[in-house]
């Protein structure tokens, strides 16, 4: 579990200088291994066991590392053809995560279809996809895409980048604000559990300020506000979506969380295609 840093009062008057300097020691430790576990839980990069740290305070900075990952080929062949380059990003950023987001949108999808809590369960478990979760996966990809596809066409390859990094960091720190606000109303079970367990007050704000201060980079570097506001659109539909669908499967798992990140990157997405599109 992430350790809290001892508050000011607690360093003695002699030694201050060592105390302090032992404290930002730990204080980098922990930040380095909050990254290494998010980039354990969030990518396929081989990274070393993390052991109990959840890695939620790094999740919006994983997450912008994942939409770098999108960027590139939206700036490599965006311009020349914008629906093979918005393609080739939706794709490196579930190649990047391994696309474990993209499953539990899947799972999550056949669960809501079947009849009983007992069948949905088993839906959800079932490694094959039934014909809800790839109905979803289909239609979710295709509004990645079209999106992506809408910014490239009508504010270029730089805006259409800087989208992939905000959608993907935004997206990724919404799990730990739905563990955070729905493990207290709603069982949670699996991988869920022991994540809203350990993920505290100030792991969440950590997440959403770095999302947020990617967005108004972003926002900043192009002189341009959809992104910051699609930004907070993104949070609130993910957050949202999560905590609408926990509700109606009476509790919350891994898969759950997963598809509330791939439905606020579609949302992100889509809310910077309308903003970018509209009469000026």
């Amino acid at each position: 579990m992430i350790e809290r840093l001892a508050s000011a009062d607690e360093v003695p008057e002699t030694g201050a200088p060592e105390a302090a300097s032992r404290g930002s020691t730990r204080a980098l430790r922990r930040s380095l291994g909050s990254v290494r576990a998010a980039l354990a839980v969030l990518t396929r990069i081989p990274v070393a066991d993390p052991g109990l740290v959840t890695g939620a305070p790094a999740f919006g900075l994983v997450g912008a590392l994942i939409g770098v990952a999108g960027a590139i080929p939206v700036l490599a062949v965006g311009e020349a053809i914008p629906s093979i380059g918005a393609i080739l990003a939706v794709a490196a950023m579930a190649g990047l995560s391994g696309a474990i987001h993209l499953d539990g949108l899947a799972d999550t999808a056949d669960a809501l279809v079947a009849i009983g809590p007992d069948a949905s369960e088993r839906a959800r478990t079932d490694p094959a996809v039934g014909a809800a979760g790839a109905v979803t996966l289909i239609l979710v990809i295709a509004v990645d895409v079209a999106a992506l596809t809408a910014v490239l066409t009508g504010a270029g390859s730089i805006m259409a980048a800087l989208a992939c990094v905000v959608a993907a960091a935004t997206s990724r720190a919404v799990p730990p604000a739905v563990a955070r606000l729905a493990s207290k109303s709603v069982m949670t079970t699996g991988l869920a559990a022991w994540f809203a367990a350990r993920v505290i007050a100030t792991d969440v704000v950590i997440a959403l300020a770095t999302a947020a201060a990617t967005a108004l980079a972003a926002a900043l570097a192009t002189g341009r506000a959809e992104l910051a506001i699609a930004a907070g659109a993104a949070v609130a539909i993910g957050i949202g979506a999560s905590i609408g669908l926990a509700r109606v499967r009476k509790g919350i798992d891994g898969d759950l969380l997963g598809a509330g990140v791939e439905l606020a990157q579609a949302g992100c997405l889509v809310v910077v295609a309308v903003l970018v599109s509209w009469p000026r």
